[in-house]
């Protein structure tokens, strides 16, 4: 039962991931589909983060975030079933705020890999083979997750071995949503 609870912990940003991408996908706000770095090119002639890193998908997923541990802190406060289901004291902390950082948490993870990969000519939205492209797709799946799991770190205290739980966890259920979202036409590439 344990483990079910830490599952329903990552959940709200799991769902946040699903929905910002749905949201991407959606011709609403595209003035924010612009890239974070405005087309910097740096000394090195590459681009700081390249297109794939919008505005739009950064502030979504913040607000995404929010709105479903806010969601789960209403259901939480409603029904039983959630409450004893979670982990978090929703009486405790403000679920939009920490929703909101945790979010922030995810795609500010996301930037380094997107930096390294433009000095290493990795187009955006793009891998490559061979052992190197296993170690970019790891990191890719990975790096988000261990943002979450900072940000998680500032309204929760979870134990070592939920931590490395959640790691596991998380990057296995980004690769897997990534797969499926890949196969409904939403991600142009399943890792």
């Amino acid at each position: 039962m344990y483990y079910i609870k830490l599952v329903y912990l990552f959940l709200p940003v799991v769902f946040a991931g699903i929905f910002n991408m749905i949201f991407m996908k959606l011709k609403i706000l595209n003035f924010m589909n612009i890239p974070m770095d405005n087309g910097m090119i740096l000394k090195d002639k590459r681009r700081l983060f390249g297109d794939n890193k919008t505005w739009k998908g950064f502030i979504g997923m913040i607000i995404f975030s929010s709105l479903w541990l806010g969601i789960f802190s209403l259901l939480g406060g409603h029904f039983d079933f959630f409450r004893k289901l979670s982990l978090l004291d929703f009486s405790n902390i403000n679920a939009w705020f920490w929703g909101a950082i945790w979010g922030l948490g995810y795609v500010l993870a996301e930037l380094p890999n997107s930096f390294i990969k433009r000095r290493l000519d990795v187009e955006p939205g793009k891998n490559v083979l061979g052992i190197r492209g296993k170690i970019h797709t790891f990191i890719d799946q990975s790096d988000s997750v261990a943002g979450c799991l900072l940000a998680l770190l500032l309204f929760y205290s979870p134990t070592t071995h939920d931590i490395i739980f959640l790691f596991i966890l998380g990057t296995g259920i980004h690769y897997g949503t990534n797969i499926l979202l890949y196969f409904t036409g939403l991600k142009k590439q399943a890792g």
